[in-house]
């Protein structure tokens, strides 16, 4: 006998189904074949509950029980069942193979959404039994002969096998629960079910189980008497008579945008809780998942919710994240920056001594695949992880991360690991080789050698971890069938992740498609981007107890006392229609029973009809009012106003609707938090609450939010700061400014007379004092990326023609060939110095684009001849320094002459830095010269240039220290390429300059002595180009021109000088 009961209400058609099952006795056999794992077992545990017990129920969807029956005839042919990214993987195959021959395919076949899409059509295609002509018939052609070759069978190939086989589950009696049969073949298959058949199915999808089952359909008699009970019998239904307005059972509510709307739900659960709903018999239902699972997650976890995202929900995975990062450093050569990303995501394993583990044995790193045609017995979720014991904070490795991911970062950068396993090895090795040097140097100072012992021993633990790893992705085949990668690909996953059960399980699909290939890395990362990026992860432990929270189609055989459905607005719910790219509805309807856009628009109705069914005392739809990302007011869905229309008998228009929606819920975009603090899901929201009715009546709620202050010191920061720097006088919260007494002390070992300074940090004063103070006294810095560059940046270029002259001049100097008498030979050398130095640049910036960096180096050489012909032409000045340091640490490039102790100056500076060229003149008198590589913006004239240029005069002053009774003519700034156009820009050491130098020293000292260094930008340019923007935040330029210009007299006087 076979029967097919239909009901608009999933509570009724549960009902139903249960009774049927206890008809079964606790002993008799039975099959329940649900629409999901989860409603099968829902309504057996249900069933079983109220008979005492049950043993002879199997549980099964249809894919499982298709792939049980079709086990055997697999077995007999040698069959695998390939799982849907097998059937991905064997597309990206087909594409690969037919590159070229595609057709009007060809034109996307590098995309990497073309073998997502052709799996899809493909499977469409072979459930109905459609052939198309043409480019894709040729491509269905391809595939199937893929499976023949590699003996497997997809979804519709284990159809067709379970309609050939014969089964004794064929013979027992089934339940149909919900099953939404979509194809040719799922119709065919439930026709052969012999024994006795109960479907229950919903109203509006019950065309092909009727077809299949060869009955007519027996819709349930059920009175309308609540306004859920008729919005659940006429949604979409024409005709209806008026009724009573809508009753509490059904709501409608809208918030401003998708988070704010997840917050209300949160709320509103919490409400439905304190009426006595338990959380199990509450449902979220997504239309939009991928949107707003991850706003739902943040809002019940705020509100102290639990929460059960069913199986299908796709959640971000960090292992998964972690070894495509991985697969990317392999692609990239072995790239730095993409070993740091994989770093950075917290996945490292476990390690006692800080390598990585050895991989398993091959056998002990299968997991098994999470396929529906993998027939195996259902099993419950596995529990949720047990918290593990404290995290040993001495290990190498501490929650997957490493102890100190920034001291690696940092040996990666000072290391310029780039890429390249030789290149790994060999600025590792000359890295350490450059720190124990330094150590040697300066074993005396305990300190500083205590630091590099330090540096030693992370560097010892990053070859230790690194290398093994980075041997493994060396060793990744170029190319192999999948069996072939699939092996060190688990092997690699075992060693490099913390938590690799999901990548091996996703893995593991893809066994069967072993003999396939050759396959690339590239087709690898293509087959696995996708589904490791966004995993759908099973639910930890069990459902109960939590709100169920997945899309609208996992709520088929299931119901639920509440149910809310967010998203009801426009291309949300219902989602935009689409035709298939690779099969219009054109070439569609002549096929077969193909989906055409006349059936997804009937989907998109059965989603709200599922969704409105599976509530039993209590519907809640809500919508987005605005499009917070594009800034923009979204539209309701006109699935509101039919839900009013069948609920009420008349449709409303969109205004009344939104007028429902705002007295049902009244929020505001400006202040997320409910209007009484009493319903706040959590501290924020309480605070906010009682804030909002603070400003409302100041002096009636006086002290309402004083508590705020004591229970969060930083807010009481925050809040002190942000309103003293809208005062117009001067407060520590504009910069360094009246510091405590301590502070200001520890200030005065900064003084420029105490420390040394070098020219350029100097010069940030008169730029800025609060950067002089971030940079010269904090001295932070921005962080560095190791990665290739595609084109040198000026500042590089500079330090490159830096490194070249002084080496040129060095050569000449040593070989006595200067003064420049033989040009000719001075340029032949000066092509083999660039040369020389270029290589070595080359190898520690490793620039992407040769032809790019080859340019630079030939623009270079331009410039330095041009610089080395018009030195050879000034017979007044002879290089006779070059780099010559003062109080710099050892560097390996500077003159022997140089000095490891700063020069104090007459005038109160105690300076540091290194003076590019010396030049004497025949009398004896020296000149220091400062090479500039960029455009000539320094005037003639100037001295000291407002604060802003300061080499030339600082640099001829020092000279007068580090050569005493010398006399030292200027000092000069030298545009010496063609961009600065070779400008000279000489400072005579003279009265104005001295004058001009005890003025900054004595403006710098005073503002020390005074701790007064506030955040005050020389314009408003100089913001834009600051490091430290980030720090201040923007407009201080237009801030701080508010506040008292007197105190600032003493900056602005050095800022006007010449």
């Amino acid at each position: 006998m076979r029967e097919l009961v239909t009901s608009a209400a999933a509570s009724s058609r549960l009902e139903l189904a249960g009774e049927w099952l206890r008809k079964r006795g606790p002993a008799g056999r039975a099959l329940v074949v649900g629409a999901t794992q989860e409603a099968a077992a829902e309504v057996v545990r249900t069933a079983a509950t109220a008979a005492g017990a049950a043993f002879g129920w199997q549980r099964f969807t249809l894919g499982r029980l298709a792939a049980a029956v079709a086990a055997q005839a697999m077995s007999t042919r040698g069959l695998s069942p390939l799982s849907p990214l097998g059937v991905e993987a064997v597309c990206a195959r087909v594409v690969h193979q037919l590159r070229g021959r595609l057709g009007k395919l060809d034109a996307v076949a590098a995309q990497p959404g073309l073998p997502r899409a052709l799996s899809r059509t493909i499977q469409e295609l072979r459930l109905s039994g459609a052939r198309p002509v043409g480019d894709l018939g040729r491509v269905l052609d391809a595939y199937e002969a893929e499976l023949r070759q590699a003996a497997l069978a997809d979804r519709a190939g284990v159809f067709r096998l379970a309609l050939e086989a014969d089964s004794p589950l064929l013979d027992l009696p089934a339940l149909l629960l919900d099953l939404p049969l979509r194809a040719t073949l799922e119709e065919r298959f439930v026709a052969r079910l012999r024994g006795p058949v109960l479907a229950v199915a919903p109203s509006a999808d019950a065309v092909r189980i009727a077809r299949a089952l060869g009955t007519a359909a027996r819709p349930l008699a059920e009175p309308a008497t609540t306004s859920l009970a008729r919005v659940q019998q006429r949604l979409f239904v024409e005709g209806t008579d008026a009724m009573p307005p809508l009753g509490d059972d059904v709501l409608l509510l809208s918030a401003p945008g998708e988070s704010r709307e997840c917050v209300e739900i949160a709320r509103l659960v919490r409400r439905e809780a304190e009426r006595g709903i338990p959380f199990d018999r509450m449902a979220v239902l997504l239309r939009a998942p991928g949107q707003y699972r991850p706003l739902l997650e943040e809002a019940f976890a705020r509100a102290g919710i639990p929460a059960h995202f069913a199986s299908g929900t796709q959640q971000p995975n960090p292992a998964g994240r972690a070894f495509l990062a991985l697969l990317a450093c392999a692609a990239d050569g072995l790239s730095a920056r993409r070993f740091a990303e994989y770093l950075s995501l917290g996945e490292v394993p476990q390690a006692v001594s800080g390598a990585p583990p050895d991989a398993p044995p091959s056998g002990d790193r299968w997991v098994p695949p999470d396929s529906e045609l993998t027939a195996r017995p259902a099993a419950e979720p596995a529990p949720a992880a047990e918290p593990g014991p404290p995290a040993d904070l001495d290990a190498p490795v501490v929650a997957g991360a490493l102890r100190a991911p920034w001291r690696w970062e940092q040996l990666l950068i000072d290391a310029a690991v780039i890429g390249g396993r030789q290149r790994w090895k060999r600025r590792l090795d000359g890295l350490e080789a450059q720190l124990r040097a330094t150590l040697a140097a300066f074993a005396e100072d305990e300190a500083r050698a205590q630091r590099m012992e330090r540096e030693l021993a992370d560097l010892a633990a990053l070859r230790e971890f690194a290398l093994p790893l980075l041997d493994a992705l060396a060793a990744l085949p170029a190319s192999a069938t999948w069996a072939g990668w699939i092996d060190p690909l688990t092997a690699l996953a075992t060693r490099a992740l913390r938590e690799p059960a999901r990548v091996l399980s996703l893995l593991a699909e893809l066994a069967p498609m072993g003999p396939v290939g050759p396959v690339s890395l590239g087709e690898v990362r293509v087959v696995l981007g996708r589904r490791l990026t966004e995993l759908s992860v099973p639910p930890p432990g069990k459902r109960h107890g939590k709100v169920f929270i997945a899309p609208v189609a996992a709520a088929r055989g299931l119901s639920f006392d509440s149910v809310f459905v967010p998203g009801l607005a426009e291309k949300l719910f219902p989602q935009k229609v689409m035709e298939d790219p690779l099969l219009r509805d054109e070439e569609r309807r002549p096929l077969a029973e193909l989906e055409t856009s006349e059936d997804r628009i009937a989907a998109e109705r059965l989603a709200l009809r599922l969704a409105v069914g599976a509530a039993r005392g209590k519907l809640v739809l809500s919508w987005p009012r605005i499009d917070l990302s594009q800034g923009r007011a979204r539209v309701p869905s006109f699935y509101g106003l039919e839900v009013v229309r069948a609920a009420e008998g008349t449709l409303p228009g969109f205004a009344d609707l939104a007028r429902r929606a705002e007295q049902a819920l009244r929020t505001r975009a400006g202040w997320p938090a409910p209007r009484e603090a009493a319903d706040a899901i959590d501290e924020a929201e309480h605070d906010l609450a009682l804030l909002a009715s603070a400003l409302q009546d100041p002096k009636a709620s006086k002290g309402t939010a004083a508590y705020l202050l004591a229970a969060n010191p930083h807010l009481s920061r925050a809040l002190r700061s942000r309103a003293r720097r809208g005062l117009r006088r001067w407060t520590p919260a504009d910069g360094l400014v009246q510091p405590t007494a301590a502070a200001l002390q520890a200030m005065q070992a900064h003084q420029p007379v105490a420390r040394s300074y070098s020219p350029t940090a100097l010069q940030n004063y008169a730029a800025c004092p609060y950067k002089f103070v971030l940079q010269a006294i904090h001295r932070l810095a921005p962080r560095e990326v190791p990665e290739g560059i595609d084109e040198i940046d000026p500042l590089s270029r500079g330090s490159l023609i830096h490194e070249a002259q002084y080496e040129l001049l060095r050569e000449l100097s040593e070989a006595g060939e200067v003064p420049i008498r033989d040009l000719p030979a001075a340029q032949l050398r000066l092509e083999a110095v660039v040369d020389r130095v270029a290589r070595r640049w080359e190898d520690d910036l490793a620039p992407a684009i040769e032809r790019v960096w080859k340019d630079c180096i030939a623009g270079v050489k331009i410039d330095l001849r041009e610089w080395l012909r018009r030195m050879s032409e000034e017979p007044g000045w002879a290089p006779w320094r070059f780099e010559l340091s003062f109080g710099l640490p050892e560097m390996s490039q500077r003159d022997p002459h140089s000095s490891r102790e700063p020069v104090l100056l007459d005038e109160g500076i105690r300076l540091r830095g290194s003076i590019d060229l010396v030049e004497r003149a025949p009398d004896g008198a020296l000149r220091a010269t400062d090479h500039k590589t960029g455009k000539a913006w320094a005037q003639k004239g100037t001295v000291i240039g407002g604060g802003a240029t300061l080499q030339p005069a600082l640099y001829a002053l020092a000279l007068e220290k580090l050569f005493p009774g010398t006399r030292v003519e200027d000092g000069r700034l030298y545009y010496c390429t063609y961009g600065g156009d070779f400008t000279s820009v000489p400072v005579a050491l003279d009265a104005a300059a001295r004058g001009s130098v005890q003025q900054l020293a004595k403006t710098i000292g005073d503002a020390i002595a005074q701790g007064f260094l506030p955040a005050a930008p020389r314009d408003e340019r100089e913001c834009g180009r600051c490091d430290y923007l980030a720090v201040c935040g923007p407009s201080e330029w237009a801030r701080t021109r508010r506040k008292p210009a007197d105190a600032l007299a003493p900056l602005v006087q050095l800022r006007g000088m010449p």
